[in-house]
């Protein structure tokens, strides 16, 4: 394929995970203005949770009939149902209709998530990898922000509707952009084995995990156990005997469980970051608004710099991974000391291990690239969401538990990193 077709690609997937990245954070800014147009706080907590149960749970089966009947395909009916909630979402006459549409929305994220994965190992060369993935994370960090900001302000100057009047038109360029680009006839494995009632096991304990973690946020935590002990005896029993549901590389590659390993610190590290350091910086180090808002943004760019870096850098991933590692347990350390030099370290190295890590991922697949990156993509999730939870305690004590609870999370990842070292006998 030309260069050109291949970059109209890349920029269709940039332009659909944005548009998916800027829906997640506009409904965390805008829910307040939305539930007050609709007079009602009912299933609140569902117009973000809906989304998240319903994008995780279908990931491991999409990437299957990825597998089995093409990523055009799967790319096409994840995006038409993305499309479609969008139209409807300005049509909702209360929050009910909303949890529908969010989920609707969610089912089509979760589709699309495995075939974006499959059509970049299918359309670009893995040495290309890094940056592609760089690609993506800059992207993501400038959706959040666009995401942020419009559910402040679209609500109060206009109405929470006219984002998915903005959204539109740049889902159909995306979906225009892949589909006219892609080519026709890619090999699919008509014949690769699929067995509806472990996937339906799998997302029964999907569902049950992520359901739990919201839950986990009130002290319920049932659902949570029920879901990752599920999670466990079906995994277990799949990586045993026929890997169905997970790729067969997680079986025979122990330096890609590693780094799926780092993938769920990796997750927990940013999101950790994003979520709590306003509130350190305001409720614990005495910063006002505007400066924590200042020091946000430094993180954020820097993370975009660590990304860009990270996807062009010409050292061995290992060690670029590392560096990723080393530079957020600098700024860990440092953060009683010299806290917008700390900052900016936390940024860059989440902004590198981003890029470096995912990219690494993607590299060391074989066959199955919509189900590698895939469920590497579902790992930093979970990563995120359980790391959220446990520093939430962070918000009544001190500032001591959460500077001690990140250099903890980056140390194992510093630890992880330097093991991959020992994995000598797998080829690079």
């Amino acid at each position: 394929m030309n260069k050109p077709k291949r970059t109209a690609i890349l920029i269709g997937l940039l332009l659909c995970m944005g548009a998916s990245t800027i829906m997640q954070t506009y409904f965390s800014s805008a829910l307040p203005s939305i539930s007050k147009s609709f007079k009602s706080v009912s299933f609140y907590s569902w117009i973000h949770g809906s989304y998240i149960l319903a994008s995780s749970s279908v990931i491991i089966l999409s990437s299957g009939l990825c597998q089995r009947f093409g990523n055009k395909k799967n790319f096409i009916i994840g995006s038409i149902l993305f499309g479609i909630s969008t139209a409807a979402a300005p049509f909702c006459s209360s929050m009910l209709h909303l949890v529908i549409v969010r989920t609707v929305m969610g089912i089509g994220a979760g589709v699309v998530v495995p075939a974006t994965y499959g059509i970049i190992s299918e359309q670009f060369e893995k040495e290309k990898y890094s940056a592609v993935f760089a690609a993506f994370a800059v992207v993501q960090i400038i959706f959040n922000g666009l995401g942020s900001l419009a559910g402040g302000y679209l609500p109060i100057i206009a109405s929470w509707q006219v984002i998915f009047y903005i959204l539109l038109p740049v889902e159909l360029l995306s979906f225009w952009l892949v589909l006219y680009n892609l080519p026709e006839s890619i090999p699919v494995n008509q014949t690769v084995s699929f067995h509806l009632r472990k996937h339906l096991l799998m997302i029964l304990g999907i569902l049950l995990t992520t359901l739990g973690i919201e839950k986990a946020y009130y002290q319920q935590y049932l659902y949570l156990v029920l879901g990752v002990v599920l999670l466990f005896f079906v995994v277990r029993k799949d990586m045993k005997k026929d890997n169905i549901l997970l790729p067969k590389e997680f079986a025979n590659d122990s330096l890609l469980r590693n780094l799926c390993l780092q993938v769920f610190l990796l997750g927990a590290f940013y999101n950790v970051c994003l979520t709590y350091l306003p509130s350190l910086m305001q409720f614990s180090l005495g910063f006002g608004a505007d400066a924590s808002g200042s020091l946000l943004a430094v993180f954020v760019v820097l993370m975009g710099v660590g990304s860009v870096l990270g996807g062009v850098i010409k050292i061995a991933e290992r060690s670029a991974i590392l560096l990723g590692w080393l530079a957020g347990l600098t700024g860990s350390i440092l953060m009683p000391f010299i806290f917008p030099l700390a900052v900016g370290l936390l940024g860059f190295g989440s902004g590198v291990l981003m890029s470096v890590l995912l990219g690494y991922i993607a590299a060391r697949t074989q066959s199955h690239g919509a189900g590698v990156n895939s469920t590497a993509h579902l790992i930093r999730n979970f990563g995120g969401s359980i790391g959220t939870i446990l520093f939430q305690f962070s918000l009544k004590f001190t500032e001591e538990y959460y500077i001690g609870g990140v250099l903890l999370l980056v140390l194992s990842g510093v630890v992880a990193a330097s093991l991959s070292f020992r994995y000598k006998a797998i080829t690079n």
